[in-house]
């Protein structure tokens, strides 16, 4: 016997997975931009930011399977 998901077909809440992807998406474009604004600016804290941006999208990517 097979139970429908909470969301309906295809995800875990409304609108499914689409949400964490365009999350993560939206986390790797703002770490991009943050990274290449610090590497022209050559300031060490935008690409901390951009890096830990970065790794922030990582970790949504690696946690949420849907």
């Amino acid at each position: 016997m097979t139970f429908p998901r909470p969301g309906g077909e295809g995800g875990t809440g409304p609108g499914g997975d689409r949400g964490m992807k365009r999350l993560f998406h939206t986390l790797l474009l703002a770490a991009a931009l943050v990274f290449t604004a610090g590497l022209l600016a050559d300031s060490l804290w935008l690409l901390g930011i951009g890096t830990w941006t970065l790794i922030a999208a990582l970790l949504v990517e690696l946690v949420h399977r849907p």
